[in-house]
């Protein structure tokens, strides 16, 4: 049996509002022992016990905690896409290369900000289906998509330069937040020395352009 075919998901789907709250309460305390423990000390037992509901009545909406987590993962990956789209389509003003470089960077730091341990376990110890690894994807094309557009006219190679701006933020910023052990520079002078790096790039990108 494939992989694909042996992911199980939900048990059923809650309709009224009551069982919506009550798959939220789950989801929510699923997502601080996600956070806390990381991938292998999560266990349905402890989710049920956080979330102040019976195992049964979890079972009833989840069978394992690949489900669960397959729900987390697509709450995440949905504020992710919403904040990177907004992101980018500012980005993509062609108002100045300050603000492309000011609205991606912003962006990311948003992104990575938020629940920065939990957003660690996600990427780097759950595993992802097939679904999030497309989401994923395609999110970030869109956004070097957006991006190039915003460069058109200032890089020979709009679509080149835009890979490297975008994977360049998103990789450390990610790094950054996923490492922090309290011990490290500010998130604003991070934040600061980002962009003044990726807009010396730009510049120079520019300059070679014309």
């Amino acid at each position: 049996m494939s992989s694909a075919k042996a992911r199980q998901t939900r048990t059923r789907l809650p309709k009224q509002s009551r069982a919506q709250l009550t798959v939220s309460a789950i989801l929510e305390g699923a997502a601080r022992v996600l956070a806390e423990r990381g991938w292998a000390g999560f266990n349905t037992n402890a989710v049920a016990e956080r979330a102040g509901v019976s195992i049964g009545s979890l079972y009833e909406y989840f069978p394992n905690k690949q489900a669960i987590a397959d729900a987390i993962v697509s709450e995440h990956l949905a504020k992710g896409e919403a904040m990177l789209a907004a992101a980018a389509t500012n980005a993509s003003s062609k108002s100045s290369l300050e603000t492309l470089v000011t609205s991606l960077v912003d962006g990311f730091v948003n992104l990575h900000k938020d629940d920065p341990r939990l957003h660690r376990v996600l990427s780097s110890e759950v595993p992802l289906s097939s679904e999030a690894r497309a989401r994923v994807g395609a999110l970030k094309q869109r956004v070097i998509a957006l991006v190039a557009t915003a460069l058109d006219g200032y890089s020979n190679n709009p679509k080149l330069t835009a890979q490297l701006l975008v994977e360049t933020a998103d990789t450390l910023t990610h790094r950054w937040f996923a490492e922090d052990d309290g011990n490290l520079t500010s998130p604003e002078i991070m934040t600061s020395e980002l962009r003044c790096m990726l807009s010396a790039y730009l510049v120079a990108t520019a300059g070679a352009h014309t």
